[in-house]
């Protein structure tokens, strides 16, 4: 809904809306709102829509014709949403996607396996390195951020 510079709702033309209510039944009230939906307005524009085209038609013709109801039956076979169907398609879409990402992460995970003695071997010699007695604190810390290291690069077993 677009708003106005005070941030209260726009007019959707010259004729301004007052509040009012109406008792329907849940049934009605469900079907009235997929009809408003598929026609991608809300129920008090696509009322007003129905309301529009029947005194246009009533203009036109010299009888006047009567709203067709909606009874029990046609609610369970109202038009879909298409834009769930949409949804469908774009979520099926994107979950493809993600599949061949994750296809391409266990490639390169492999590629990464035969590589992890390795970085044990690498990890005592940066410790080496360090110059630090095995119980100073230093060591440690440089020890303990290794291991986390090399523990998020190999897989779980």
């Amino acid at each position: 809904m677009k708003r106005d510079v005070q941030g209260k709702f726009a007019l959707k033309n010259e004729d301004y809306r007052k509040v009012r209510s109406l008792r329907l039944t849940d049934r009605t009230w469900k079907a009235l709102g997929i009809a408003a939906e598929c026609s991608g307005v809300t129920r008090a524009d696509y009322l007003e829509q129905i309301v529009r085209e029947q005194n246009r038609s009533s203009i036109t013709q010299q009888k006047e014709e009567v709203l067709p109801s909606i009874t029990r039956n046609e609610v369970k076979e109202l038009p879909c949403n298409t834009w769930q169907d949409k949804e469908i398609e774009r979520l099926k879409a994107e979950i493809h996607d993600l599949s061949q990402e994750n296809v391409q992460r266990v490639e390169r995970a492999t590629i990464v396996l035969p590589q992890i003695p390795d970085l044990e071997a690498k990890r005592d010699r940066v410790l080496l390195d360090l110059k630090l007695g095995k119980q100073a604190p230093g060591y440690k810390a440089a020890q303990k951020a290794l291991n986390r290291f090399i523990a998020l690069i190999e897989p779980p077993r």
